[in-house]
């Protein structure tokens, strides 16, 4: 009989403590939303950057993305194929195109990216260079460094998914990014519109003479001064085979499911700065994993 006591007493307090964490939860959720509606886009896009900036990136109200710092510490570091290889370990699914050519002595890489990153839809132009000289033969065996501030150039980007255009930029820069957050993509949904300004006809006609290496014909670029375009939908490099098709499967399964949830979690807001600013307020967890997620996470992991 006393045992039969104790189970009920057991039962009543899980109960009430199950009753107590809803109804904390409740209050939580319902304060959360009080100050989404009562704080300005200003305040909240502030407050949202704030946690982004140590990880070198920001949102932008007017675009509605994500996008890299020009001042961000990923500056610091370089760039080789390796990261290319063990990018699906981060829940980034995409596709790469490294334009390898030589310059004023040294070798230089601009890379194109594409894809799913996490729980964003991006796309990325990196500029990079070997500050000396080394014994690799290989290009792609070269691991390259960020260029400076005065070698920088302006770029212009625009990321189409099934031919509706998801943002653009246009910047002169060392790495030019958008990420679309709670956008599920395949990289085969996506084309990536390119330009780039060169800062001589010489330094054109090697960039030009490395597209052609890469695989791209006359036709697929369009050259006006010292500006070239192009664009990417089918890679022509070979993409980094490292890890099978069943693992990548499932990392995009991964990555349909999250942006599921958090679009599920936010649903009562349609503006991206509500639902970042309320996940902030009813579920930090889950805001730090979203600003973790994909390239964000990679760089921060590298520190």
């Amino acid at each position: 009989m006393n045992i039969n006591w104790l189970g009920w007493i057991i039962f009543i307090v899980l109960v009430l403590l199950l009753c107590i964490w809803i109804y904390c939860r409740f209050r939580r959720h319902k304060k959360a939303k009080c100050k989404v509606k009562e704080h300005s886009e200003k305040e909240k896009v502030t407050e949202i950057n704030a946690a982004l900036e140590p990880f070198g990136f920001a949102y932008s109200l007017s675009k509605d993305i994500f996008y890299s710092l020009e001042d961000a510490w990923q500056k610091n570091f370089g760039y080789g194929k390796i990261y290319d290889e063990v990018a699906p370990v981060m829940n980034m699914f995409i596709d790469c195109e490294p334009i390898y050519f030589e310059y004023d002595n040294r070798r230089w890489m601009i890379e194109l990216w594409k894809g799913q990153y996490g729980i964003t839809t991006g796309a990325e132009v990196g500029i990079y260079v070997e500050k000396k000289r080394g014994h690799q033969k290989n290009p792609e065996d070269v691991f390259y460094e960020c260029v400076s501030k005065e070698e920088q150039l302006p770029m212009r980007m625009a990321l189409y998914k099934n031919g509706k255009l998801l943002f653009q930029r246009n910047e002169s820069h060392w790495w030019l990014t958008g990420f679309v957050l709670g956008e599920f993509s395949y990289p085969r949904e996506l084309l990536l519109k390119v330009s780039i300004t060169f800062q001589d006809h010489e330094m054109l006609e090697a960039f030009l003479k490395g597209c052609y290496q890469a695989g791209y014909q006359p036709e697929d670029l369009h050259v006006w001064y010292h500006q070239i375009s192009l664009c990417l939908y089918q890679p022509k490099m070979p993409q980094p085979s490292y890890y099978g098709r069943i693992f990548c499967k499932y990392i995009q399964w991964q990555n349909h499911l999250n942006c599921k949830l958090y679009l599920w979690i936010t649903r009562d807001f349609s503006k991206t700065a509500d639902k970042l600013y309320y996940l902030m307020q009813a579920y930090p967890r889950i805001f730090g994993i979203i600003i973790k997620t994909g390239r964000i996470a990679w760089e921060k992991k590298k520190k």
